[in-house]
């Protein structure tokens, strides 16, 4: 573990906000008993958790049940910073949505260039692009895939994001043949190596976590924000010390104010202790 950038040595932290996958997860999408009890010894300092990442609000909700949090709220950050949720009293702090039109957008765009575009709604993926046995959303989600019916538009619908779910080359190409007016009125953001996903313009984890920060009057120097993705970016920007995994894209790593181990090696835990236990 290493510090890049210069770190306050006498800030209490009273946020901490985890992305999942490839963060607090292992490579087999489990939580450690060391994660768990070092969870638990923050909470009981009057450390708040939260959990942010581009998976729907109910996947975000089923590891967040997992963490000993006590009677203590607990928030999910869903949607790559779309939607804000606290477990207790269960509701939303923010929604921050697409409208129709912009749905009806970009299901064009993606048919012009060939490639499905996906609705998250309801733990469904959505499209009006026929789908393929070896679709892109059967081969890289867990989430059910449907097509749309024909006069799908007719319908209010304000999903939190869409998808493009493709094999990796095909999202590599993606970005250069998106139009530059396209580009510039929403956010795009490669959340995985075949996702790349769009929210409304302003909308990503680093803007849903400055939205938590200041419902819970903390101010930012008092925030940690851990992830290892390019759509942790924004996050680790925002937060008072912003933590790259051991295992983060090399861009993410350069930007964070430290780094810490990767995820099979208890990275999330370290941060925890090192930040937070050691200190009290």
């Amino acid at each position: 573990m290493s510090s890049s950038h210069g770190i306050a040595a006498a800030v209490d932290y009273r946020l901490v906000i985890f992305d999942l996958d490839g963060t607090i997860l292992t490579p087999e999408k489990k939580l450690t008993p060391r994660f768990k009890r070092a969870v638990k010894h923050a909470v009981r300092l009057g450390v708040v958790i939260a959990l942010a990442s581009g998976r729907s609000l109910d996947s975000v909700l089923d590891v967040l049940r997992q963490l000993p949090l006590g009677d203590t709220p607990g928030y999910a950050i869903a949607c790559n910073g779309a939607l804000v949720w606290s477990r207790r009293p269960g509701r939303y702090v923010a929604k921050e949505c697409l409208e129709i039109c912009d749905a009806l957008a970009l299901s064009e765009l993606g048919r012009r260039l060939g490639y499905a575009c996906y609705m998250l709604e309801n733990n469904h993926l959505l499209t009006d692009f026929p789908i393929a046995p070896d679709a892109g959303g059967y081969l890289f989600s867990r989430l059910a895939v449907a097509r749309l019916p024909d006069d799908w538009w007719v319908t209010p619908r304000r999903p939190p994001k869409m998808m493009f779910i493709e094999q990796k080359e095909k999202i590599d190409a993606l970005p250069a043949l998106i139009p530059p007016d396209i580009a510039g009125r929403y956010h795009f953001v490669r959340s995985e190596p075949n996702y790349y996903e769009v929210m409304k313009k302003g909308v990503h984890k680093g803007s849903a976590c400055r939205t938590l920060a200041a419902y819970l009057g903390i101010p930012m120097a008092q925030v940690i924000a851990v992830g290892d993705e390019q759509n942790d970016k924004e996050m680790l920007l925002f937060a008072g010390v912003g933590v790259a995994m051991g295992n983060a894209a090399r861009e993410i790593k350069s930007l964070a104010d430290w780094v810490t181990d990767s995820n099979e090696n208890e990275g999330a835990a370290k941060v925890l202790e090192h930040f937070i236990i050691k200190k009290r």
